[in-house]
This record gives structure tokens, C-alpha cells and sequence, in this order.
């Protein structure tokens, strides 16, 4: 037993944890954009401005399934399924904060009086429902991730020695799903369509090539990242062409296409599959630098501040809804379109990561509250990663 628990630590890697990290601050980033866009009138050069931002930092949301898919299949493909044990535990972790966070956003949002009416118990039983509040999409499409692992593990067990063709066809699958919601679902009558199908975005299915490629990154691991670093040079030149591109492909949506501003830099459309995974495969290579660090003992504040930080990562994407209120609040005051918005952003940026760190972490750290962001009770030497 004691063996089994030391051949796990030795294939703990580092560099997941940087990943999502990154990502998630990304997520942070972008979000926190979107609060300063409109300060600017709609269709003016600065809001096209902050749009056009939007589109090369696309790639984070996509990352984020992509390292969901990783994490979930790194260490449990080749150990027996115990699947009620796995759904007990992921689902733990993940109804707790979501049942908490609804609650806590939809209690503050409207009248503390309300509470005692049965329309605010209807309302937050929409919000579970639906995750479609506060930014907790993510975690309805992670609920229904759980579903889907047994389906997904079963998949690759049966297309053993072929996982590069399921790869390709996943990404094929995925083109023609953006490629739906682009062009042709905005044209239909949804308007009886079930929940998920109408709201793609919290749809599982609509992520299914980053999930089966962070699915097939975790189980080839060693070989995805050989194939990463032998091939890096041509991956960050992809990435430099790639990001002009994006902002060249908004404007592409506005002016040719005659999209929303909305719907110009949506996530689900076709090139941002292919910029997403090169984006995503140097940021793998980033992790694989990081590892190394950790494994060499290098930059050992950074090794620090990274493993603290990554502890709560999942807890930033929690909380940061009380950051960006806060926000929202703080620039009030701001005239709109005032020059200086642009100085602010930023400073606000910061801000937004910093508060939701600080709060995570004295939740991370306290008995009872570090179960509203999804991690166990900070305990000096463990490494969990959930």
C-alpha cells in the first residue's frame, strides 16, 4: 500500500496545476474586460477595441475544458472504476459550492425579506437548474461531465491504439458544432427546444473536443508532451500569426458577416478551435517548463507562490462575482468613455484576482468554509488535487 501511494506522488505533475491556473486567471481577465467595455458606447472605437481583446483570449474558457478532461482522466484510466466512489467524491465537490454560490448571489441580488417567498425559492430553484447565474455555467457543464465519464472512458478503452483518430474526429465533430451555432442556429426556432440545446453554452456536448482532447492529453501524457516540445517553435510562431488573426476575424464578424457585437466574439466558431488548441498546447509547454522547475528545484519562491495559488484556483472562479460587483460599483463614478478607463483596467484587473485570491484563500484555510470553493481543508504537506 505504502508503495502504490509512492509510485502516485512520484507522477504528480506540477505543471497540470500551472495550467489551470492560468487558465483560470485568464477566465478572471476577460471577465473583468467585459465590465469596462460598457463604459464605452456600443460600436465606438474604444468598446470595438475591448471586443476585439476578447478574441485571442478566447482560448481560456476552451483551455479550461481542455485541463477539466486532463485532470479527470490523468490518474484514474488506468485504475479500476469504482464509479459511485468517483461520483460521490466529484460530485461533493462540486454541488456544495454550487448550491452555495447561488444562494449567496441570488440572496444578495435581490431583498433580504424575499427570502421568506416562495417565488425567491422558485427563482433560486431556476438558477440550479439552469446554471445560468453568476457565471456557473461551468460548473453545470462539469456536473454533466461526471455523467458522461463512464461513456467517455469506455470510448477509449474500446478505441485503444486508435486514439489519434478519435482525437481528429472529435476536433472534425467539434468544427461542425461551431459551425451550427454560428450560422445556421441563429436562423431556427428554438423557442421549444429542450433547455441545453437552446443554451448551447451550458451544454456538454458543445465542449466535446476539448474534453476528449484533455481527456486523450491526460491518458498519453508523456507523449503529448514530447510531441509539444519537439514541436514548440512552429506552435508559438502559430500562436503569434494566430492572435492578429482573432482580432482580424471580430472586425471580420462585424463589418463582412454583419454579426451582433454579441455574436462576433462568441466563443463557439469554427477558428477559434484551431487558434484554442495551439494556444493551449504553449501553454502546455509552459507547464512543462514549470514541472522542470519544480523538479530541479529552481525559482523556489515561484514554486511557492504557485503552489499556494493553484490550491484555490478553483475557488477564484467561485468568488469572483463578489470582486466584480465590487468593481462594477467602484467605477460608477467613472464618466462613461472617459479616457483614463483605459489606465484603470489594469489596476482593476489586479484588483479582481487579488481580492478573490485573498478571499479564497481565508476560506481555504478556515474549518466548514473551505468546502464553498470545492478544495479539502489546507493541512501542511498534503497536495489534493480534486
Amino acid at each position: 500500500m505504502s508503495s502504490e501511494k509512492i509510485a502516485i506522488k512520484r507522477k504528480y505533475l506540477y505543471g497540470v496545476d500551472l495550467m489551470r491556473l492560468l487558465f483560470i486567471l485568464g477566465v478572471l481577465i476577460i471577465h473583468t474586460s467585459t465590465v469596462f467595455t460598457y463604459k464605452f458606447q456600443v460600436g465606438s472605437a474604444s468598446f470595438l477595441t475591448l471586443g476585439s481583446f476578447h478574441m485571442p483570449m478566447h482560448f481560456t474558457r476552451m483551455g479550461f475544458m481542455f485541463i477539466s478532461g486532463l485532470v479527470l482522466f490523468l490518474n484514474s484510466y488506468n485504475r479500476p472504476m469504482h464509479l459511485i466512489k468517483f461520483w460521490k467524491r466529484r460530485y461533493f465537490w462540486v454541488l456544495i459550492p454550487y448550491f452555495f454560490w447561488n444562494f449567496i448571489y441570488h440572496l444578495v441580488e435581490h431583498d433580504f425579506e424575499k427570502i421568506s417567498t416562495g417565488n425567491w425559492w422558485l427563482q433560486y430553484w431556476d438558477l440550479l437548474i439552469h446554471g445560468n447565474g453568476y457565471y456557473m455555467y461551468f460548473l453545470m457543464v462539469m456536473l454533466q461531465l461526471y455523467l458522461c465519464y463512464p461513456l467517455m472512458r469506455f470510448l477509449f478503452k474500446k478505441t485503444e491504439g486508435k486514439h489519434l483518430i478519435v482525437f481528429f474526429c472529435s476536433i472534425a465533430i467539434q468544427l461542425l458544432i461551431t459551425i451550427f451555432t454560428k450560422f445556421i442556429f441563429p436562423h431556427l426556432a428554438t423557442e421549444n427546444w429542450p433547455y441545453l440545446f437552446k443554451s448551447y453554452g451550458m451544454f456538454v456536448l458543445t465542449y466535446e473536443g476539448y474534453f476528449i482532447a484533455g481527456a486523450l492529453a491526460g491518458i498519453h501524457y508523456s507523449d503529448v508532451e514530447k510531441w509539444i516540445v519537439s514541436h514548440i517553435k512552429q506552435l508559438f510562431i502559430a500562436t503569434l500569426i494566430g492572435i492578429p488573426t482573432m482580432v482580424l476575424y471580430y472586425f471580420y464578424n462585424i463589418y463582412i458577416l454583419k454579426l451582433s457585437y454579441n455574436k462576433a466574439y462568441e466563443v463557439h466558431q469554427p477558428l477559434i478551435v484551431v487558434y484554442a488548441l495551439i494556444v493551449i498546447s504553449n501553454i502546455f509547454y509552459v507547464g512543462y517548463l514549470y514541472d522542470r522547475f519544480v523538479k530541479n528545484n529552481k525559482h523556489p519562491k515561484l514554486i511557492a507562490f504557485v503552489s499556494k495559488a493553484q490550491k484555490i484556483a478553483f475557488g477564484l472562479y467561485l468568488t469572483q462575482t463578489i470582486a466584480l460587483s465590487i468593481l462594477r460599483m467602484m467605477i460608477i463614478p467613472i464618466p462613461n468613455g472617459s479616457w483614463y478607463i483605459r489606465l484603470i483596467w489594469p489596476l482593476a484587473t489586479i484588483f479582481v484576482i487579488g481580492f478573490s485570491g485573498a478571499l479564497c484563500w481565508i476560506l481555504y484555510n478556515t474549518p466548514i468554509a473551505h468546502y464553498v470553493i470545492g478544495r479539502p481543508l489546507n493541512k501542511r504537506g498534503t497536495n489534493v488535487r480534486i
